[in-house]
């Protein structure tokens, strides 16, 4: 989530940039009062590009690609 948020400069500028979540959410998440919703995982993923991809935010619920070596 903070990388999410440094993403975005702020994390006002990133719930618009999501434009489904409150910035209270937000903060909520980042101090770890609420698990990340996974419709926010996604969001953000989407949102960057795949630059913050949802399974660093919930990597319970969303696997990391497995990278093949050649």
């Amino acid at each position: 989530m903070i990388r999410a948020v440094e993403f975005f400069g702020s994390q006002a500028k990133l719930v618009e940039a999501i434009g489904c979540f409150s910035q209270q959410t937000i903060s909520r998440t980042l101090n770890r009062d609420n698990e990340p919703d996974p419709k926010l995982a996604v969001a953000i993923h989407n949102a960057t590009n795949g630059q913050v991809p949802k399974w660093m935010i919930r990597p319970d619920l969303f696997e990391a690609p497995s990278v093949e070596v050649a």
